[in-house]
Order: C-alpha cells, then sequence, then structure tokens
C-alpha cells in the first residue's frame, strides 16, 4: 500500500482524524518496537476494511518530536519529514490539542489509544461517547490492525485532575516523557524572583502559585519576568482540596504544612464558608465548622468538628462516619460528605495547583452537574 495517497490534509476530504504520534508508539501494535511507522501502513489498511472504501482518507497530526524520535529508523524520520513537506501530515508541538479540535469540528472520528483525560472537562462529549472514537488492535491476520468503536469512560476527578497536571509540566518543561515523569528535584524546592514585589515568585506570592518556566532550560526562570529563579530550599508538602457542591465544583483551597484549613458553613477566613452556595437543607445539616483538613508530611488528614457528623466515601463505595473529635487520613479517590450534596475532594495534581473561589462554577466544571444527582437527606441539628 501506498501510504500517501490515503493522506489528506483536508476536513472535507478525509473520513477520520489518526492521532498519527500515538499509533506509531502504540508498543501493542504489530512490531515489538518502541516506535515504529509501518503501525500507520497497517492501520491505513484497516481503515480500508473498517469503511469499505478503498480510497479512505485520513487527516494525520502528530508531534513535531516524532520527526526527530531516535526509536524510529533514518528513512522513517526522513519519510515523516517528506510528509511535512508536501503537507500530507500537520506537524504540531502538542498534537492532541488539534486532534479534538478537529474531531470537535467536523464530528469526524478519531483513530487513537489516548484516554484524553485532561480534555474531558474541555469536550464534554467525550466522555461517554461510543462511535467517536476508534481503537487500533492487534491482529493475527494480516495487515496487523484491526479497528473498532471505543467507548469513552468517565474516570475519577482525581485521574482527570492528574492528566491535567501532567499537561501543565509538559508545558513548562517540567515533565519528563520519556519515562521518568515529573521532574521532583524541581517541583519539591521553593523558588524566589530577583524582582523585587513579583506577584508569582516574590515574597508575597500566593500558595497556589504558576509553575517555574524550564522549557529549554536546565535552571528554572521566573515566567513572568524571565529571570532565573533563586532556589530556597525544601518547599513544604501541599495537596489541593476541591469543594464540589450540587454536583458542581465550587472553589479550590491549597492545604499546606502548619496551615490547616477548616470548612463549614460560616468559617472564618483562611477557612471556606460555604452558606452562599448551599440550599435550605444542606444549611441546616451543615455547622459552622465542620471539619479541618491537615498537611502532615506526604498525608492529609481530616478531623470532624460537627453536630452531625462526616463521612468518608471510599473507593468501590464503602462508607466511615466521623464523630466530632474523630479524624482520618485521607487516599486519593475519597470523598468527604459533610451532607449528600456537599463533597470535599482531594486532587490528582501534586504541583500545578489553582486556587479559585466564587458564585460561579470554572469553566468545564458544569459538566460533573450531569454525572453526579446526589439523593436527598434529611436535615438534623447544627451546631
Amino acid at each position: 500500500m501506498e501510504p500517501e495517497s490515503h493522506l489528506a490534509v483536508d476536513v472535507l476530504a478525509a473520513a477520520v482524524v489518526v492521532d498519527l504520534s500515538n499509533v506509531v508508539r502504540e508498543t501493542g501494535l504489530c512490531s515489538g518496537r518502541k516506535a515504529d511507522l509501518g503501525r500507520f501502513t497497517a492501520l491505513l489498511a484497516a481503515l480500508v476494511r473498517y469503511t469499505g472504501d478503498p480510497a479512505v482518507h485520513v487527516y494525520p497530526v502528530c508531534d513535531r518530536s516524532l520527526l526527530d524520535l531516535p526509536e524510529l529508523t533514518r528513512a522513517e524520520r526522513e519519510t515523516l519529514a517528506d510528509w511535512e513537506r508536501r503537507t500530507l501530515i500537520e506537524v504540531l508541538p502538542v498534537a492532541d490539542d488539534r486532534v479534538l479540535e478537529l474531531a470537535d469540528r467536523t464530528g469526524r472520528p478519531v483513530v487513537s489509544s489516548d484516554n484524553f483525560h485532561d480534555y474531558l472537562r474541555q469536550y464534554r462529549w467525550i466522555a461517554g461517547s461510543r462511535r467517536r472514537f476508534l481503537q487500533p488492535v492487534a491482529t493475527p491476520a494480516p495487515p496487523g490492525i484491526a479497528v473498532r468503536p471505543r467507548y469513552m469512560e468517565l474516570p475519577p476527578d482525581w485521574v482527570i485532575s492528574r492528566k491535567e497536571e501532567e499537561s501543565a509540566l509538559i508545558a513548562a518543561g517540567l515533565y519528563d516523557r520519556r519515562g521518568a515523569g515529573p521532574r521532583r528535584e524541581l517541583l519539591s524546592r521553593r523558588w524566589r524572583c530577583p524582582v523585587d514585589g513579583c506577584p508569582t515568585f516574590g515574597r508575597r506570592a500566593p500558595a497556589a502559585g504558576p509553575l517555574p518556566d524550564c522549557r529549554g532550560r536546565r535552571t528554572p526562570h521566573c515566567p513572568t519576568h524571565q529571570r532565573p529563579l533563586a532556589d530556597l530550599g525544601d518547599a513544604p508538602h501541599r495537596s489541593q482540596l476541591k469543594v464540589r457542591i450540587d454536583g458542581i465544583v465550587r472553589c479550590r483551597r491549597v492545604v499546606a504544612e502548619g496551615r490547616p484549613l477548616t470548612v463549614g458553613r460560616a468559617s472564618r477566613e483562611p477557612g471556606v464558608p460555604l452558606a452562599a452556595w448551599l440550599s435550605g437543607a444542606a444549611r441546616e445539616w451543615i455547622s459552622r465548622d465542620h471539619v479541618a483538613v491537615r498537611q502532615a508530611g506526604p498525608r492529609i488528614t481530616v478531623e470532624d468538628l460537627s453536630s452531625n457528623g462526616t463521612r468518608i466515601r471510599r473507593q468501590g463505595g464503602q462508607e466511615i462516619l466521623l464523630r466530632r473529635g474523630q479524624s482520618r487520613t485521607l487516599a486519593r479517590g475519597d470523598v468527604v460528605l459533610l451532607h449528600d450534596t456537599v463533597e470535599l475532594l482531594l486532587s490528582g495534581k501534586e504541583f500545578a495547583f489553582d486556587e479559585e473561589a466564587g458564585q460561579a462554577p470554572p469553566q468545564g466544571e458544569a459538566l460533573r452537574a450531569t454525572w453526579i444527582q446526589p439523593p436527598p437527606r434529611r436535615p438534623g441539628r447544627r451546631r
């Protein structure tokens, strides 16, 4: 098969969008090589069978890094470079954004094994989709690959956050995509900008500031002033806490060592007062200071301070009831319920934190309201 006859960087001519980097790097397909351009050729043959169209055209999009990937042969890299020169493939610093943009705009299915967890809040149609993604799978018969529709599941909230963080770290040059993952030797340090009054890395910078900029550099720089940052030593352990009410994330707060956070109906700053978001039943049930959340080293604990108790829902559905004065260490995936409609969740993020508060939900979070419908609960007495 001549692949070039099936390539079309034209949304009107192409029947599918192909995440080319993902297909080439998918070790479960064809050969055992870490990267193999032959997988893409086999995929084209599989799409001919799947669509029943011997002239089917695809719109291939790939990461720029694929063209220099050492795991490909020199001939394969030259082929990719030739396709780019002839405008047969689209090459971008990061392909995922463009792949999903094309699918969103045209309705064309996407061929990829990626779960796109970091885009679920941006593109609500991904979760639950049964026909908009095609999965390439290995087969014993030629051409060695087949395609089939994928069901795109909705993962836990913390999994989405962790994948979003990975994308942010990659963009800042703080993630090793060859297997090492986050550059913890840099992310676990405190940094100071030499510019007086710097709002991001100055003395009064917020606990949830931006990431240092390490793109193409060995040392972190201030993203605002592009000056090298001074290393101030080990950073305290931190976690990000989300407050979700009626299925919508209303605010995010960072909990750091030595900075316990109270959450309740009318908690005082720096606590989280919930009254403005609460329904009548939840307002009656939740105490003025309902729980205290503390960071102790890598562990984060929640202590009940309330009259009506606090429930912790573990993964799998098991629930633990805390009474006043009792505390529990939280794990990723745990949900702390102050009321059936009011939940606290640990973000999956370790480093790329943000803090938001306000009446309106952050962009993209409103999608959770359609996935979570908590049952009513009778109010009890409050303190």
